[in-house]
């Protein structure tokens, strides 16, 4: 069984920051590795290991899985109180081809693997690394039949138009962390809580073991490889203030050990970083935030609707693949909340979720567009104007405003109408790390750092580029590379 070890629960604050004073900001600011590193140890300890893995989410413990298996000796740092850090406060959507679960569900047209690489690509604008497109495409299916190996089970995506590609785990993504942390337990994994890794031990240029904190005990863990996989950097408001501020103030339901201890940690050891400001994504609906899995939350994709900015203009296409196409416009406008205009013109499985909205007093409605403005806290004039302009696009069967798909381009005439808000939440982070194939670390020069690898959400940053590619992803990519980051150790200190 792996040894649990804690340290006494932590007097900080340890809640995600969705608001507050910059005088709380620049308090928790005291809160990062370099920080923690500065406050004076009681006591020291040394441990010895073959891989130390710091962060117990699915990469990190795939890794440990994977090493563990192999025989290596293995310890898991996890800072928080709880495992599995955004990997289990997930849905557990996983998204792949060729898995033997795909078939036994009777899905059909899941593709190639280079067709998922390609799709990944185009999803980041041509930014990611088509190198690690293909690893994650390929490795993918793999990577789920692993994981039905462990224990996991996975079911179809429930809704309409889901891809053949996407299916959902029966246990939520927390299910899937605790088959594998089941795993690692059998095979005497050590797993230190509420540990924080501090500094990358360097020998030589290579990366020999990490010093971490427990209370005011200092340990210095000597190991043969290290693998970061810490996850983001959004479940504080001072770490998105320091890898993307324009997101400050935006609720999370990221983990809120998510403050970018990887970055950190990474470039001590002389690590490229990749920050590309991104982060994901929109899962709210109403003024205040639904739970990731509250069946309202489908309603921030109304494609037939109007979006349109708390000035009552509009400012999207709304013909959006998924809800983490519409980052965009908040990270170009800088705003916080935008609105979606709709009316009874709407499919009926829709209209159910939209009434069950006014029912629970997320979704406004009336009778009138005039009368809306005023339910919604939208100013009247400029919302009745965007509603005439984008009806006279319909009926002229092109949007030359903002290129909406000619399908969606429905007249929004039928009362009752409906105002939808929209805020942008983040559970996840985009640019981090540079990583090989082999999931190691790389320098400025893109040469590996020797002994440090990344997984998981650290090493995203070759994949996605400001908006996600597609539910499911990350819990596929943390699987392959935290699999793959074990396997390139082991060769790598000749297990």
């Amino acid at each position: 069984a792996p040894q649990q070890t804690a340290a006494a629960p932590a007097s900080a604050d340890g809640g995600n920051a969705a608001s507050g004073s910059s005088a709380a900001a620049s308090a928790a600011k005291a809160d990062t590795v370099q920080a923690v590193a500065e406050t004076p140890a009681e006591k020291q300890e040394t441990k010895d290991a073959d891989i130390v893995i710091v962060g117990s989410g699915v990469a990190g413990m795939s890794a440990a899985v994977e090493a563990s298996r192999a025989g290596a000796k293995v310890i898991v740092l996890e800072k928080h109180n709880v495992t599995g850090g955004d990997s289990s406060i997930c849905s557990g959507n996983f998204y792949c081809c060729g898995a033997k679960k795909q078939d036994e569900l009777g899905y059909t047209n899941y593709g190639t693997p280079e067709e998922v690489a390609q799709f990944f690509f185009d999803q980041s604008d041509g930014d990611a690394n088509m190198d690690i497109c293909r690893l994650v495409a390929e490795h993918g299916g793999e990577a789920m039949d692993w994981l039905v190996e462990l224990g996991c089970d996975f079911d179809k995506k429930p809704g309409d138009n889901v891809s053949d590609r996407s299916m959902l785990s029966k246990t939520s993504g927390k299910g899937i962390v605790d088959n594998l942390i089941a795993e690692a337990e059998k095979n005497g994994v050590e797993l230190m809580m509420e540990t924080r890794a501090i500094e990358v031990l360097m020998d030589g240029g290579k990366a020999a073991g990490v010093k971490a904190r427990q209370g005011k005990t200092e340990y210095t863990i000597n190991a043969k490889a290290v693998m970061l996989a810490s996850g983001g950097f959004d479940g504080q408001d001072w770490a998105k203030e320091l890898y993307a501020p324009g997101a400050v103030g935006w609720h999370t339901f990221s983990s809120p050990s998510n403050t970018g201890d990887g970055i950190e940690l990474a470039k001590q050891a002389g690590a490229m970083t990749l920050l590309k400001g991104g982060l994901s994504q929109i899962h709210l609906v109403g003024r205040e935030p639904l739970p990731l899995n509250d069946e309202l939350s489908v309603l921030r994709m109304v494609n037939t609707g109007v979006f349109v900015t708390d000035l009552g203009y509009r400012c999207a296409n709304e013909s959006m693949t998924s809800q983490f196409d519409y980052f965009t416009p908040f990270v170009e406008s800088g705003r916080k909340e935008f609105t979606i205009i709709c009316d009874s013109q709407q499919p009926d499985a829709r209209m159910e979720l939209i009434k069950k909205g006014v029912e629970k007093g997320v979704v406004d409605t009336a009778d009138t567009i005039e009368e809306l403005a005023e339910a919604a806290g939208l100013p009247s004039y400029p919302l009745v104007k965007t509603i005439e302009k984008y009806n006279a696009l319909c009926e002229a069967g092109e949007d030359t405003d903002f290129h909406k798909k000619p399908e969606d381009l429905q007249a929004i005439t039928k009362a009752p109408f409906y105002a939808i808000q929209i805020t942008p939440n983040t559970n996840d982070s985009f640019g981090q790390l540079a990583i090989s194939t082999k999931a190691e670390v790389l320098d400025e020069n893109r040469n590996p750092v020797p002994g440090l690898y990344a997984g998981g959400t650290l090493g995203n940053a070759e994949l996605f580029y400001m908006r996600y590619a597609v539910s499911g992803s990350s819990m596929c990519m943390g699987t392959v590379t935290g699999r793959i980051a074990a396997q390139s150790a082991m060769e790598y200190y000749g297990a």
